[in-house]
């Protein structure tokens, strides 16, 4: 019975070895086109944080417009959220738009990245 608890134990710890073996490789090989994948997300990250001020550092009246800006500055690693603004303000106006927003700390870095690509 001792034998058999070994045997499995050993089994199972060659499963695992062989399958981290795995991931490595296809970590390591390109993707389609030869192109190397993007970068990998740390699964250490950090949560964010509840109580930080978010600003927000650019504003349009498309949705489209406003995804293009959120995937360039995710390309920087930098956390962004798009929001759509009410349906009216506190005199009756209707708002018209669409926010793009980052951490405060992110402020400089993200309205950097979207005045070159505004130009």
């Amino acid at each position: 019975m001792i034998r058999l608890f070994i045997y499995l134990i050993l089994l199972g710890s060659v499963l695992y070895l062989l399958s981290v073996w795995s991931r490595r490789q296809t970590e390591g090989a390109p993707s389609v086109g030869g192109v190397l994948p993007g970068k990998q997300k740390s699964m250490f990250k950090s949560r964010a944080n509840p109580r930080e001020v978010w600003v927000q550092v650019y504003e349009t009246a498309t949705l489209d417009e406003a995804r293009r800006y959120q995937a360039r500055i995710q390309e920087e690693e930098i956390e962004c959220i798009i929001y759509e603004q009410g349906k009216k303000d506190i005199h009756g106006n209707p708002l018209m738009g669409i926010g793009i927003a980052v951490p405060k700390t992110a402020v400089g870095l993200a309205q950097g990245i979207i005045s070159r690509i505004s130009v």
